[in-house]
């Protein structure tokens, strides 16, 4: 048995990198954004489809 959210059950949008929930997006510059608790890098084009 996994320890893994069930992506269909999860109210967080998934990581377009590697599909773990993502639950907060750090910014530290107009283009440098981290997916947390992945820490998957985003493009600026990642970050606004989340947000959408």
């Amino acid at each position: 048995m996994s320890d893994a959210p069930d992506p269909d059950e999860c109210l967080f949008p998934p990581c377009p990198r590697c599909e773990t929930p993502v639950v907060r997006i750090t910014s530290s510059g107009p283009h440098s954004h981290a997916a947390s608790p992945c820490g998957c890098w985003l493009s600026l084009a990642d970050v606004r489809a989340l947000r959408g």
